[in-house]
């Protein structure tokens, strides 16, 4: 079993643009991240992210958001 790292990567949103881009997520892919918005706080690994949106499992149960709800996403 391969171990890698991720160095920890904090987005947070700018104002009048969406806080997160799909290009930024990409480093996060196949991580474990801390996923926060603005109803919710959770954790959960990402599994893809496309120009709107980033889909995410947690506890098992597939989440998508769209990426104007993302408040911040960093590597858990």
């Amino acid at each position: 079993m391969s171990v890698s790292v991720v160095t920890p990567t904090d987005i947070h949103p700018v104002s009048d643009r969406p806080a997160v881009s799909a290009r930024v997520l990409r480093p996060l892919l196949g991580a474990l991240v801390i996923v926060r918005t603005p109803s919710a706080l959770w954790r959960g690994t990402l599994l893809s992210c496309v120009r709107d949106s980033a889909w995410f499992v947690v506890n098992d149960e597939d989440v998508v958001v769209h990426l104007s709800d993302l408040v911040s996403v960093r590597a858990a």
